[in-house]
């Protein structure tokens, strides 16, 4: 039997041509951007499989997939597809945990040491011809400096590491995670309040789900120190954007370093981008060369399970 297996990709950038987990099955891969015209509408109908990198699909997408038995993310996050739904209707819901944690803990100390350095003030004195780091300053060692983690994962451990390894201190809250196996780390565990209240720096690495979405709200920023930053490289939905810009305007932190926004690309006239407050990269912090390759292969290989009568490795859902 031929499977057919749909590869929806963000952009223009395909994935590898070759993906070692389907070599063994009779499989007819087509490659397409997005959900929206007739053709990949017809696709998708007909879909024995979909890796899917990045795009919504809601219960009324889902009805129209006549055949599919799997959706399988192509990215850490799979809160874009309504997998609830998805269950229902027999079909399963992957993700690929892990094939990106030492890159996301790397941009997120390379964000953090942009802020303790103060790397973009000097770079704004220098274009402006004023070779004087003392206008950059305060900087302070980082060990009399707390990095506080939200969300103590696999990236939240990863980034807790590579923080102590440079001398911070770190704190952590993670509700599913016993206060134990951080003090064993070298972690203290922290309420949230505490923690935003102490650190110096913040940083957000837990999952968008319903009880993180906005989580990052108006209260708690109020808890911040003024001298405090903020750091996403999560999702961007999980802070209040309004509160942030409030609390960022009003002095009430000193700014913000976010690899993601509540909405991607950003317009133009998003007031994060038209502050220097604020220290955006482009939803980068996943990518590197060899993660770009790993994060479709495993996709697949959920792929090539199902496609198999086999239980996918990372389901997210049940059937």
């Amino acid at each position: 039997m031929t499977w057919n297996v749909v590869i929806t990709c963000i952009d223009t950038r395909n994935p590898p041509e070759t993906l070692h987990a389907l070599a063994g099955l009779d499989v007819n891969i087509q490659r397409v951007i997005g959900f929206d015209s007739a053709r990949e509408a017809a696709l998708y109908r007909e879909a024995d499989a979909i890796i899917n990198e990045m795009h919504p699909v809601t219960d009324a997408m889902l009805a129209n997939f006549q055949r599919c038995r799997i959706i399988a993310c192509a990215s850490t996050g799979y809160d874009y597809v309504d997998h609830a739904s998805a269950a229902q209707r027999g079909i399963w819901v992957t993700n690929c945990p892990g094939y990106c944690t030492d890159e996301v803990a790397t941009h997120t100390i390379a964000l953090l040491l942009s802020q303790v350095r103060r790397l973009p003030q000097s770079r704004a004195l220098v274009r402006a011809n004023q070779w004087d780091p003392r206008k950059a300053r305060p900087i302070h060692h980082p060990r009399v400096e707390k990095l506080g983690i939200i969300g103590w994962g696999r990236i939240g451990r990863s980034v807790s590491t590579k923080a102590m390894a440079l001398g911070f201190n770190v704190l952590a809250n993670d509700p599913y995670v016993d206060p134990r196996q951080m003090l064993d780390a070298g972690v203290t565990p922290a309420s949230k309040e505490t923690l935003m209240s102490e650190a110096d720096y913040v940083s957000l690495h837990t999952p968008l789900t319903e009880e993180t979405r906005g989580m990052i709200d108006a209260r708690l920023l109020t808890c911040m120190r003024p001298s405090a930053y903020l750091i996403n490289t999560a999702r961007g939905q999980l802070v209040d954007e309004a509160a942030l810009l409030e609390a960022v305007q009003n002095g009430r932190i000193m700014g913000a370093a976010l690899d993601v926004l509540a909405s991607e690309p950003p317009a133009p006239n998003h007031p994060f981008l038209h502050d220097d407050r604020f220290f955006i990269t482009p939803h980068s912090a996943w990518c590197s060369e060899e993660s770009d390759a790993a994060v479709w292969e495993w996709a697949a290989r959920d792929v090539a399970s199902v496609l198999s009568n086999e239980r996918p490795a990372h389901a997210v859902n049940q059937i």
